[in-house]
């Protein structure tokens, strides 16, 4: 039997306190086990942060040691193990060992677990065991952390060396890019689709560190591109948009599409022109993309200078796809807009005659009797108030007649109501060319009324319209059976002429005409009466 107590506690300090690093503490603490049992095996075991996992940090045994940073996963049996020990640290022999389970707490929460396995029964003193515990916990957690920091220094240290690295590299790459930003804003400013594509390609070929470039665009849908504007040998800006051919016999352009890559490049290979091998050197087929719809490419070489092949190209050319990508997009979006723009300012000036034309047909229904197609009430109400202020500022006469059509109730009893109404729509029609003079208005009433309003009218004249209106009628010679005044359809008339001697007195006006109407039909009907 071996006993775990304070001498060993003080044994395994010593030995653990002047470790430098994590293999050091290992080793030594596996030696000062194995002086306690010769088939001692420690296992300093680590639990996940975000779960109840336990991984493997070190293997200790007499003659090996392991440690994993980052930490192993455990294999089963020891899993089983872990288990076992965490739900009952008796000490029992288990597959012919005995297990002694330290708990190690680190900044108060359970974090790892050091496990002792020996064929030796284990004696444990509970005051040591806890000292044991709490020291490991401390030197465990300091060399954690110094390894940890260790790893963050090196991490450091090279990516030091990288950003060193890099900024060497983009030191060409920067100049490119303020020029490529150049290059942008004098795109910004092409005023054409066209005039865009031509400003790409002069530019670029001036400008960035390739000899030759051809845009073309692609119409998904079809399968289809078309040239715009490239370079020929000489390096002198072409029109190519006679040029269109399928997609398929482009490989290079076809398979960066496809593959969804934003650049291909090959160096060392066949350069062409016109489907004519002219050189070799490095190619590059930039995809411009809107979205996840592909709309082109850009194909660029070395081909006139021989230019090598620079480190950041790739990033360069990439650049450039997105930056002719945005520019395309934006144009089309301009463009788009533009026509959408006339093809609503047509829809809305066709829209807005439409609705002018309809706004009169309203005004003028809301104005004008529907069956006999004269000025309603309405027109007659609205008409009479201008009139009346006009009389009265100018102290001018105003004359209604109140029209009636004499026995229509037995016309339309005797006849039916179609003919009604066509009786009235002629009557009407008869009525509205009687006078013509400007100002003067024919209305319906209401029922079988009409109104005439002649403004600048005296007595005299009215009665010379209300004579004429009667005539008018008469010469329609529309049946009427059961008239008791004559054979054919006649009316009556009573007027008022007044010189208007207050405001809002219009009223007056009706009520004086109704009773001339009154009288004109007390006399027998088929006369006009003015007063």
């Amino acid at each position: 039997m071996i006993a775990l107590d304070y001498a060993f506690c003080l044994k395994t300090g010593e030995a653990i306190c002047p470790q430098e690093n994590l293999n050091a503490f290992c080793l030594a603490l596996g030696q000062t086990f194995s002086t306690l049992a010769g088939d001692s095996h420690c296992q300093i075991l680590l639990k996940s942060e975000r779960s109840s996992d336990w991984k493997q940090l070190a293997d200790i045994q007499p003659d090996n040691l392991n440690v994993a940073l980052p930490t192993v996963e455990l294999n089963k049996s020891n899993q089983a193990l872990l288990l076992n020990l965490l739900a009952a640290d008796d000490h029992k022999l288990r597959n012919n060992l005995y297990h002694l389970l330290l708990p190690l707490n680190m900044r108060g929460e359970l974090l790892g677990c050091l496990v002792i396995s020996t064929s030796q029964e284990i004696s444990v003193d509970a005051h040591a065991k806890s000292m044991l515990a709490l020291l490991l916990s401390g030197a465990l957690d300091s060399h954690l952390q110094h390894q940890l920091l260790a790893c963050e220094q090196a991490k450091h240290k090279n990516t030091e060396k990288k950003l060193v690295q890099e900024v060497c590299s983009q030191k060409g790459l920067l100049e490119q890019l303020h020029i490529l930003h150049k290059i942008s804003l004098r795109l910004w400013h092409a005023h054409s689709m066209d005039n865009m594509l031509h400003t790409a390609v002069y530019e670029c070929i001036h400008a960035l560190d390739f000899d030759r470039m051809a845009i073309f665009l692609l119409n998904s849908h079809t399968g289809l591109m078309r040239g715009t504007y490239g370079t020929d040998i000489e390096g002198k800006v072409t029109n190519e948009q006679w040029y269109c051919t399928a997609i398929h016999e482009h490989h290079h352009a076809k398979t960066t599409l496809d593959k969804k890559r934003h650049i291909t490049i090959n160096e060392d290979s066949e350069l062409y022109h016109d489907s004519k091998e002219v050189g070799t050197g490095w190619n590059a087929t930039i995809s411009l993309w809107d979205g996840d719809e592909p709309i082109g490419w850009i194909a660029c070489d070395n081909l006139i200078t021989g230019t090598p092949l620079k480190s950041y190209h790739s990033e360069l050319l990439k650049l450039l796809g997105v930056t002719m990508s945005q520019h395309l997009i934006q144009r089309r979006a301009q463009d788009d807009l533009k026509a959408l723009n006339l093809s609503l300012e047509h829809r809305v000036a066709e829209r807005t005659s439409q609705l002018e034309d309809a706004n009169k047909r309203l005004n003028q229904i809301s104005r004008e009797d529907s069956l006999t197609h004269v000025p309603n009430r309405r027109m007659l109400d609205e008409r009479l108030e201008e009139e009346w202020r006009r009389a009265l500022r100018y102290q001018t006469p105003l004359t209604i007649l109140i029209v009636d059509i004499d026995h229509f109730k037995q016309y339309n009893d005797k006849y039916g109501h179609a003919l009604g109404d066509q009786c009235l729509t002629q009557v009407a029609e008869a009525l509205s060319q009687v006078e013509r003079r400007a100002g003067a208005l024919l209305a319906r009433f209401g029922g079988e009324e009409f109104v005439f309003l002649l403004p600048g009218s005296n007595r005299e004249n009215a009665i010379s319209v209300a004579n004429r209106a009667l005539e008018a009628v008469r010469k329609l010679e529309i049946p009427h059976g059961d008239s008791p005044v004559a054979p054919f359809v006649t009316i009556s008339a009573g007027g008022k002429t007044t010189i208007p001697e207050k405001p809002n007195n219009q009223q007056q006006l009706f009520i004086d005409a109704d009773v001339a109407l009154y009288e004109a039909k007390s006399a027998g009907k088929n006369q006009a009466f003015v007063l």
